[in-house]
């Protein structure tokens, strides 16, 4: 039984192509939903990380389901990593981007929602970016973007709701050319004396990300059946944060 208040993931199988990947789902009835993608898997990126487990509790404890997941081939989860191991460069993201999608055709089909937010820390941010098009993706964040190494210059393109949280000490986030590539309604903040894994300033971080999703139109709640598959699957505005107790977080906000 989990009492009010209580934070209890459940472990789940996600189904990616013929392999199955390992996951944490928490339910929730607030939407979006949010999936979260974790960082490189070869140099220990994985659902564990501080960052992405803190989204995940900041998220759900703000009352939206959430599903972090780890890559095929790192943890539980079957198939190979196809990157080569100690090396920062980003190659072929193609199994990692399925990999979400599957994520995202899951949390669906758990919540009864149309839409997600995709959510990607550092090398997920890349792997998000590659999804953004998708129609099942209504909003998406970039946590520690890697532009030096990675080309992010699709985001010019993206025509949904963008938030990018940048770390002031992180050496391959260039906020400079990050501006460059912002469209329209796109919020960009920044954390000054934090490096790229935010360990001074998680709270802060989970805070502001629940800061953005509470932004834009309000939504309905969602069906609260998660046990239950789904029968088909078919300008900068003012932050607030609600049903959290916490403050409003005063975000560095580059304009």
């Amino acid at each position: 039984m989990v009492l009010e208040g209580q934070y209890l993931e459940r472990s789940v199988a996600v189904k990616s192509g013929e392999i199955s990947l390992d996951g944490l789902y928490h339910r929730g009835r607030k939407a979006p939903p949010c999936v979260l993608a974790p960082p490189h898997p070869v140099l220990g990126g994985s659902m564990t990380v501080p960052v992405v487990a803190e989204l995940a509790w900041a998220i759900t404890r703000a009352g939206h389901p959430t599903l972090r997941f780890d890559y095929r081939g790192v943890g539980a989860s079957q198939g190979t990593i196809r990157h080569q191991p100690g090396t920062e460069h980003i190659g072929d993201i193609a199994g990692e981007v399925d990999d979400l999608r599957a994520a995202v055709d899951q949390l669906l089909a758990s919540t009864r929602s149309q839409v997600v937010c995709a959510i990607g820390y550092s090398f997920g941010a890349a792997v998000v970016l590659a999804a953004a098009a998708d129609a099942s993706i209504a909003r998406i964040a970039l946590i520690a973007p890697p532009v030096i190494g990675w080309d992010f210059s699709a985001l010019r393109k993206v025509e949904k709701p963008v938030f990018v949280m940048c770390a002031g000490n992180d050496r391959r986030c260039d906020r400079e050319t990050l501006r460059g590539m912002l469209g329209k309604g796109a919020v960009m903040a920044v954390v000054p004396e934090a490096d790229a894994a935010f360990l001074r300033s998680l709270p802060h971080l989970g805070r502001s990300v629940v800061a953005w999703l509470r932004t834009g139109p309000d939504l309905p709640d969602l069906d609260d059946r998660s046990d239950e598959p789904r029968p088909d699957k078919g300008g900068f505005r003012e932050i607030e944060l609600h049903d959290t107790g916490e403050p409003v977080p005063e975000l560095d906000v580059d304009d």
